[in-house]
């Protein structure tokens, strides 16, 4: 297992080799990488196999490589970064820095600040829309905003904001909010596919919203989301809302309290945390129990990377360090939802079919 300090960043590139990402003998549950620092939110970008996480004690987002586990880079950011969503080119991406009134924007080329854009109130959690527009959530509102000045560009969003997370859907039509911390706990559901938001469902529905919102989930293909609550839905569960018409399609019935869940890249399997400090894993059409496996504390941030065997935990507060830092694990989920060729491999293909191409044009291969 490779233990990771949070001074030695520049150490780790070197190592990469080492890791145990490459591990034949590997099995579902075990920690296969280890480093010493807190994170407040992951964000996956599978295009470039990085796994963002931001990191508050360092005012930065640390850079993961998900093939090899190695830090990439570190990068300042602001003040304590929460939220994070990547421009639709992927070239950008955006960071919430809680303690100021500042969107922090990140080149993920270079994984350098370009710049920081100013708005008003303390940013919890950021989402770019359709034509690249920044949805901002600070503790008093929810907003609009140019991703090029921070300008405002629309009305407010309606919602009693409080704190919480944002999600958006795959084709960046519709927008979710939920608050955190409030009883009951409320979920809301815009169109944000124009200029001006439109409110198209809001929860308590029949007093199954629950109360405490902890974490927000949303499938990859967009069709269901997820609201955990401290005081659960239904009980002490998590619900599935299909997210066409917001309906109950079932739970995932977690126990007490529950607090984190995410997806699988292929969205069969929901990965959750309640207070037992093991991680839960279910069927996401049946329901029923996967198992679970014990990471040594109850985590408060999840997320698995584009090929579906990393599972990212969060191990925040004195769980483990006496400064309070925290340690964020890479677990073996046992599962591979899809085969990640490394970049030598892509670049030789990519010569092997060009070359191929030469050849029928010229007559040397046949077609």
């Amino acid at each position: 297992m490779l233990q990771l300090n949070r001074h030695a960043s520049a150490i780790v590139i070197c190592v990469a080799g080492l890791v145990a990402a490459q591990d034949s003998q590997a099995y579902a549950g075990e920690t296969l990488a280890t480093f010493d620092f807190s994170v407040s939110r992951f964000l996956m970008n599978p295009a470039t196999h990085t796994m963002y996480a931001s990191v508050p004690s360092l005012n930065s987002v640390v850079a993961i490589d998900t093939q090899s586990l190695a830090i990439l880079s570190t990068t300042f950011v602001g003040s304590n970064p929460t939220g994070m969503a990547l421009s639709n080119d992927g070239s950008r991406l955006y960071v919430a820095n809680s303690s100021s009134n500042f969107v922090g924007v990140m080149d993920t080329q270079s994984n350098q600040l370009v710049n920081s854009l100013a708005v008003s109130g303390s940013v919890r959690d950021v989402e770019v829309g359709r034509d690249g527009r920044l949805y901002v959530l600070t503790d008093s509102s929810l907003t609009q905003h140019d991703p090029e000045t921070g300008a405002s560009i629309g009305p407010n969003v309606s919602a009693h904001v409080y704190g919480g997370e944002l999600a958006i859907s795959p084709d960046k039509n519709t927008l979710y909010y939920a608050d955190y911390g409030l009883s009951p706990a409320s979920l809301y559901k815009y169109d944000v596919s124009g200029n001006t938001p439109q409110l198209l469902w809001e929860s308590p529905h029949g007093g199954t919203s629950g109360s405490n919102g902890q974490d927000l989930a949303i499938s990859h293909d967009g069709s269901f989301i997820s609201y955990a609550a401290g005081a659960g839905q239904i009980g002490y569960s998590i619900a599935k809302y299909r997210t066409s018409d917001m309906q109950i399609e079932g739970s995932f019935n977690t126990g007490a309290y529950p607090r984190e869940i995410t997806f699988s890249p292929d969205d069969a399997v929901a990965y959750t945390v309640n207070t037992s400090g093991n991680v839960k894993m279910w069927d996401t059409q049946t329901f029923l129990s996967l198992g679970q496996f014990s990471i040594g504390g109850e985590a408060s941030e999840l997320a698995v990377d584009a090929s579906g065997r990393y599972l990212f935990a969060a191990l925040n507060g004195n769980y483990w360090n006496a400064d309070g830092t925290g340690r964020l694990l890479v677990i073996d989920t046992g599962r591979l939802v899809a085969a990640v060729p490394e970049p030598s491999s892509v670049i030789l293909l990519s010569m092997g079919l060009a070359a191929i191409a030469y050849g029928r044009r010229r007559g040397l291969v046949a077609g």
